[in-house]
């Protein structure tokens, strides 16, 4: 009788415990996760005129709980925002059009900084600045911050003559340029101009003393939208020719898996700090294209041995994975 009791606990355990599933969230393109203070925090593109941020003690509990509002502005077609800690607080870059633009016409993006009150990445924030390259009216968008030797660099994307390239401009502070945009990197191999010739979506990476750069390629309305990798190998993050790019995607799509247009990625840290994690979003089929349908995604990544980030492939959705290590 005891043990029948005792196989009647283990069973009703809930099944999500220390494990996860695929999608964590839906609807939620463009995602930027941190593990901070006992919870993760996920913000997204909205399409709106708010910021909403999903937070929860476990991964899994992201899909569960719901966007709390975090900070508003005077616009609209919010895109790729993320927070990243700077002297004590936190700072909310995105992209967004002033309210008297068309929202038809995405060329009225352009980047922005807002700053919390506190260390609390739930904010409040408040309008800081405009981080408007004023010798360039070209569209801007994917605001990122990079720290380099010390030093601070926002990055984000451009276009220019029919291209979506990358871009580095210094900063004194998250809210200060110090200097005007300087190309980083502009589309050269085949897999960078499916659909579209595009760079996008930059997001630092940091391991063992190397510079990461993992940034998005090709057009999001198409299945074959990637990530592809740069590598500061040089002295002057504002000088191209200072970063190498790797010939070979990162990381793309599985027909296998049915993941499709995987992108647009941010990283975080496990709880206890061992483990390394992509966020992403992706399409379930391969027709949903660059829409609100996307869903964000995580999953553990690993090293090679020349130290270059390995991330896989894609995992499908509606399996069970371990938790990152550490989660409770």
């Amino acid at each position: 009788m005891m043990k029948i009791l005792f196989c009647l606990l283990l069973a009703w355990v809930p099944s999500n415990a220390n494990q996860y599933q695929n999608p964590i969230a839906p609807s939620s393109p463009d995602p930027w996760m941190q593990y901070y203070n006992g919870f993760y925090y996920l913000i997204a593109t909205s399409w709106g005129s708010s910021v909403g941020i999903r937070k929860a003690s476990t991964l899994d509990g992201l899909k569960s709980v719901d966007n709390t509002s975090v900070y508003s502005f005077d616009g609209h077609s919010l895109w790729a925002p993320e927070i990243h800690l700077v002297d004590g607080k936190w700072y909310l870059f995105y992209s967004a059009c002033a309210s008297d633009t068309d929202p038809a016409n995405w060329g009225c993006h352009r980047n922005h900084v807002a700053e919390s009150a506190s260390d609390d990445p739930m904010g409040p924030y408040t309008f800081k600045a405009d981080l408007i390259d004023p010798n360039d009216e070209n569209m801007e968008l994917d605001p990122s911050y990079i720290f380099i030797n010390g030093e601070q660099y926002l990055m984000g994307s451009y276009n220019i003559n029919g291209l979506a390239n990358l871009f580095i401009r210094p900063m004194a502070n998250p809210y200060t340029p110090t200097g005007a945009k300087r190309m980083l990197s502009t589309p050269t191999y085949d897999w960078e101009k499916e659909g579209e010739t595009i760079n996008e979506g930059p997001e630092p990476l940091y391991h063992d003393g190397r510079i990461f750069v993992v940034y998005s390629a090709s057009s999001c309305s198409g299945a074959n939208y990637k990530l592809g990798l740069l590598e500061f190998v040089g002295t002057d993050p504002l000088d191209s020719t200072h970063w190498q790019k790797y010939p070979t995607p990162l990381f793309q799509r599985s027909e296998e898996n049915h993941v499709y247009g995987p992108g647009h990625n941010g990283f975080f840290k496990s709880p206890d700090g061992t483990e390394d994690w992509l966020v992403y979003h992706a399409n379930d089929v391969n027709t949903e294209g660059c829409t609100m349908a996307r869903s964000s995604r995580a999953q553990k990544f690993t090293w090679s041995d020349d130290g270059i980030p390995v991330f896989g492939i894609p995992e499908a959705t509606g399996v069970t994975y371990e938790s990152p290590s550490g989660e409770n």
